[in-house]
């Protein structure tokens, strides 16, 4: 019995693969992309690899003289390979927005948690430098990576799931910053911060997006049989 659950599994699987690009266009760009912008990396030399990241980087050093090309271009190298939020944020959350919401929505999303994210890191690095809570050679460290706005679009779909999912859901996705943080003392690294900055970011979205639904919901007007017949 086993074998026809099989096939049918895996007939099911790569109908779905095979369907992705075309259902999710421009997501399935952008993967492309980012795995493209991941390979060229790794085939640079290390002095090489490590000048582009320390370039395309958004610590602060870099923000201060170039903050756009900053944040375009640190959104296109995943940090460390495909990080845990990197496949369910992007290549399932950040999907189904776009099939919901179009693209537009979808990637205001995906945009907006990776900008208020890394803004909020940058506003932490700031008041500890100040606060002598970081060592100074914070200023120029790695920071890029597609992982804010992936937690943006994870916990942005929060509010869609059945209710004894999303609680848990939106919760992993504001603590996930700190399964990986490095302390400085009592005070986390500013990953952690810009992460959940992002998640919440998301999930204010989210809120509004299902608030927008609703509302187009009670604002359809019921056609009656009469109106209807004309």
């Amino acid at each position: 019995m086993w074998l026809p659950r099989l096939r049918w599994l895996l007939h099911r699987a790569t109908g779905a693969v095979a369907d992705y690009p075309a259902r999710n266009p421009v997501t399935a760009g952008y993967l492309l992309l980012v795995l493209l912008a991941r390979w060229l990396v790794g085939e640079l030399s290390p002095a090489h690899a490590s000048a582009v990241l320390h370039a395309i980087s958004t610590n602060l050093d870099n923000m201060t003289r170039h903050p756009v090309f900053s944040l375009a271009a640190s959104a296109l190298v995943p940090a460390g390979g495909l990080q845990v939020v990197t496949v369910p944020g992007i290549v399932g959350c950040l999907a189904w927005l776009e099939r919901r919401f179009g693209v537009g929505r979808a990637f205001g999303v995906f945009a907006a948690g990776h900008v208020l994210g890394t803004l909020a890191s940058l506003a932490v690095i700031v008041l500890a430098l100040r606060a002598g809570g970081y060592p100074d050679e914070v200023r120029g460290t790695l920071d890029y990576g597609v992982s804010y706005g992936a937690i943006a679009a994870l916990t942005a779909v929060s509010p869609f799931l059945p209710r004894r999912l999303a609680v848990p859901w939106a919760a992993f996705g504001l603590l996930y910053g700190f399964t990986e943080t490095a302390w400085y003392g009592a005070l986390p690294d500013f990953g952690t911060f810009g992460h959940a900055s992002a998640a919440l970011t998301g999930l204010v979205a989210g809120l509004w997006l299902a608030r927008s639904v609703r509302r187009s919901r009670t604002e359809e007007p019921s056609v009656s049989p009469r109106t209807g017949l004309g």
